[in-house]
């Protein structure tokens, strides 16, 4: 790799958040964020991202080549083309995920990926009598050129759910237009839980619904800078924090996902930053193509979620000595439900590269009704597989002594008998385990991570609407094919 293609290197990543104007707040304002433990915990799960991008030997899947200015770039950065790139960026995801639970830049690289196909798809509605497509080119090659790691903020606030953005008592319950100048747009809002967003150098804006004629003002996409004038970010989940103990696992310790909640307050977004502007019946088009890419990457993350949680219960099976049939259970079984999740989710992850085809804009797009498959069975099957961690386990996760009791000489015994299992296995390696599956099954980080399994990319009965949308012209073939064999003559 010449100097000409040289990545970002983690460092550096983290060098350039820190030249960024302070703006986020806690119960107050930080002066110096991104000394917050909580937070340079988030920014080491970006710094994995970059770490493995300059691995020589994972450079074929963390990396490719971009066609806008002819470099090795970060494969999140980057537009597929084929299905082997579609491939290449699960497994990206996947190997990330393996080691972080979330890989967190997911969102960024997917809102790239939608606005790629979703300006295209504008312009030519358009007949090119805009030039949004041109705007996202120009902006995607210097998210390429210095190596970016972006946010996506879809999700708003919402306010009244029953009501439509225009008619909310609170305007700024969506991210909506409030005046428009020569120059550009200006405009308020919220826009909440956002992931990576208290440690990124840019934030991509998108809608996150479809929209009314009356909602036009709510039709933007945009890009801006992290620390712009008039951007406000909170850090969410006060009781996720960082684990310092000597037997908490890596996740807690050295990882975390720290959500954020962004306030635009008469932001100023210049114009060649805007990649949708009161086109309002694109609204839903946007938020599709987005919906579909990010829960098709679900079907890359959550099988590696999966495949941790089938190793945590052979361990604690193994560590309990409860391996094998035991009266009215059978231990294998129960393995097999969560191993199955994995199985199933990763299936519809290839069917959606199977099926997947090249679109006008010259990226290929997973297939709608396998991707969003593999995001509804992922969140239908998460909650069984804490549930069956959790009584495998048994209570110990929950109720764990203090860890420096392990070293105290007059309790160390104690605690020593109470973690006494199968032959061979110590006290210490014992809690280490328990601690993680407390991590995985009991704690405010489980909770974030059974919520983000429910609503990440939408909630089920947006994946529901999207699978029966898709595969209405194949029911009906059904149909039809059973009305010729019911009722066709003899």
């Amino acid at each position: 790799m010449n100097d000409q293609e040289k990545l970002k290197t983690s460092g550096e990543y983290v060098n350039a958040l820190k030249k960024m104007r302070p703006n986020i707040i806690t119960d107050k304002l930080l002066e110096k964020p991104f000394e917050d433990e909580d937070i340079q915990k988030g920014m080491n799960v970006i710094c994995l991202s970059y770490d493995c991008a300059q691995d020589p030997e994972q450079k074929d899947i963390m990396t490719a080549r971009s066609p806008l200015n002819g470099k090795i770039i970060n494969r999140y950065n980057y537009i597929p083309r084929t299905k082997e790139d579609l491939k290449k960026r699960l497994q990206m995801i996947n190997i990330l995920s393996k080691e972080v639970v979330c890989a967190q830049r997911c969102v960024g690289g997917d809102a790239l990926y939608a606005l790629f196909v979703g300006t295209h798809k504008l312009d030519k509605s358009n007949k090119d009598k805009t030039d949004y497509h041109q705007r996202l080119l120009k902006y995607l090659r210097y998210i390429q050129d210095n190596d970016i790691a972006p946010a996506a903020a879809v999700t708003d606030a919402k306010g009244d759910r029953s009501l439509l953005p225009f008619q909310q008592m609170e305007k700024g319950s969506y991210v909506h237009i409030v005046k428009k100048t020569d120059e550009g747009i200006y405009v308020s809002g919220i826009k909440t839980p956002i992931t990576m967003s208290l440690y990124t150098e840019e934030i991509i804006v998108m809608p996150g619904l479809q929209l009314s004629e009356n909602d036009k003002d709510f039709a933007i996409a945009f890009a801006i800078q992290g620390d712009a004038d008039g951007i406000e970010r909170y850090v969410l989940g006060p009781e996720v924090k960082s684990m310092k103990g000597d037997h908490a696992p890596t996740h807690g310790r050295k990882y975390l996902n720290k959500e954020g909640m962004i306030v635009f307050n008469n932001v100023f977004v210049p114009n060649q930053r805007i990649f949708l502007c009161g086109e309002h019946r694109f609204g839903a088009t946007f938020a599709n193509l987005f919906a579909t890419l990010h829960r098709f990457s679900y079907t890359a993350c959550k099988p590696a979620l999966f495949d941790i949680m089938t190793g945590t219960a052979m361990l604690i099976s193994e560590y309990n000595g409860t391996k094998g049939e035991y009266f009215l259970s059978n231990t294998s079984e129960k393995i097999l439900e969560i191993a199955k999740a994995s199985i199933l989710v990763s299936g519809m992850a290839k069917a959606a590269i199977e099926m997947a085809k090249v679109d006008e804009s010259g990226a290929i797009f997973p297939d709608s009704v396998y991707a969003n498959m593999g995001k509804f069975i992922s969140s239908e099957l998460f909650p069984k597989t804490v549930s069956i961690l959790q009584d495998m386990a048994g209570s110990l996760p929950a109720n764990l002594p203090y860890e420096n009791l392990l070293k105290d000489e007059q309790y160390q015994k104690t605690v020593k008998t109470l973690f006494a299992r199968s032959k061979g296995i110590s006290a210490e390696d014992h809690y280490k385990l328990n601690e993680f599956i407390r991590v995985l099954v009991a704690s405010t980080e489980s909770g974030l991570l059974q919520i983000g399994s429910k609503h990440g990319g939408g909630n089920k009965e947006a994946e529901k609407v999207a699978i029966y949308a898709n595969s209405l012209r194949w029911m009906f073939n059904c149909k039809n094919m059973v009305k010729k064999m019911v009722l066709k003559s003899n």
